[in-house]
């Protein structure tokens, strides 16, 4: 079935590349007297306009799986235009239907079914409390919702959990972009996101690489009682860098640092697919500051378009795990009471999500106006 998807892909690409060079030359107010020749026009649109194979999968879900098509329009930062060719292109294949309401009716479930259905966090909530007979606690750490205080982190390997309404919200994202239900990457997972994600979804195909063993046996625990498709493997990504397995996307919580970022990042980029992928990455301010400006600088280097950046959704509750811990509590006790203190975060973090481009688009010069939109 993922190759009917690839099969779709190229007719796409055949269809969008015939109205483009359509509307360029006959609708583009901009361009209609410029006679540009078709050899640059086929340079455009190969370099700025068309998608890899990815996005264009993310592309129909924004579409197939929003409460309405025009929502594609907000989530991609794109122009009526560009809904109207997917639509057309979908309607053509017979795939769709738009109804006098304007939604729409997916006539070719079955391909759409290896497509993750996004997900809103009251529904990921419910799906979780409802399978693990428990409470969500949205302040608590992320491990306790499985195993209650059993879990105790490791201070050797820079461990400290995120609160479960940022796990949750990690989970809504993930799903959000994931194109397809398999192959997605854990570079680390000691917040267990691993375990919320595919309980949510349990077609989700999933790999967790670290290098704590009691992680990976705990989450093979909770794997084996649900039949979760996780594997997991103990892996040192400063000495493995390069994987049998490649994938469409992965996770990374890396140590909160201008190195540490940029080690997760590029082992995971290096595990990624031929198509390219979707990146989320989890970094608070603990030892950057206005070196975000040089990892910024890496990131566009690492070919790694930024589709959202958001703060605000992730922190990490109150925990104590180092003398400094310590006396920042002692130094915040003389404004706050001690019980605010501890209720309260601890460190918030920023969740970046990329797409890594399969391929480098090329600089095309060539003399044009300033409004003149190629």
């Amino acid at each position: 079935m993922e190759r009917e998807l690839k099969k779709l892909y190229l007719r796409f690409l055949k269809f969008f590349k015939k109205d483009y060079f359509l509307n360029v030359r006959k609708f583009s107010t901009s361009l209609k007297n410029l006679n540009i020749p078709r050899n640059v026009l086929e340079k455009f649109f190969s370099n700025y306009e068309k998608p890899p194979f990815l996005l264009f999968l993310k592309n129909l879900k924004d579409i197939v799986f929003s409460k309405t098509p025009f929502d594609f329009i907000l989530k991609n930062y794109e122009e009526d235009w560009s809904l109207w060719r997917h639509i057309k292109f979908l309607e053509k294949e017979s795939l769709i239907e738009i109804k006098k309401d304007g939604k729409i009716k997916i006539l070719k479930k079955k391909l759409f079914s290896l497509i993750p259905r996004p997900k809103e966090e009251w529904e990921i909530k419910e799906i979780l409390e409802k399978k693990m007979k428990r409470k969500i606690n949205p302040k608590d750490f992320s491990p306790n919702f499985f195993f209650g205080n059993f879990f105790k982190v490791k201070k050797e390997f820079d461990q400290m959990p995120i609160s479960q309404s940022s796990a949750i919200f990690l989970v809504k994202k993930i799903l959000d972009y994931l194109p397809l239900k398999k192959f997605f990457l854990f570079v680390g997972d000691d917040d267990f996101i691993s375990l919320y994600l595919t309980l949510v979804d349990p077609e989700i195909q999933v790999s967790v690489y670290d290098i704590d063993d009691e992680i990976l046996g705990l989450i093979r625990k909770i794997k084996k009682k649900f039949k979760l498709k996780i594997e997991t493997k103990k892996v040192d990504i400063e000495k493995e860098k390069n994987l049998e397995k490649k994938f469409i996307g992965f996770l990374a919580n890396p140590v909160y640092t201008e190195d540490g970022v940029k080690e997760f990042l590029i082992f995971g980029k290096k595990n990624l697919s031929l198509q390219g992928g979707f990146c989320f990455l989890v970094f608070g301010d603990e030892g950057i500051g206005n070196r975000i400006l040089f990892l910024e600088k890496f990131f566009a280097k690492e070919n790694l378009v930024t589709l959202e950046k958001i703060n605000q959704k992730i922190y990490y509750p109150h925990i104590l795990l180092y003398e400094e811990d310590k006396e920042i509590k002692r130094r915040l006790k003389e404004f706050f009471p001690e019980k605010l203190i501890e209720k309260s975060p601890k460190l918030g973090a920023t969740l970046y999500v990329f797409f890594s481009f399969p391929f480098k688009p090329k600089r095309i010069k060539f003399k044009r106006p300033m409004y003149a939109y190629l």
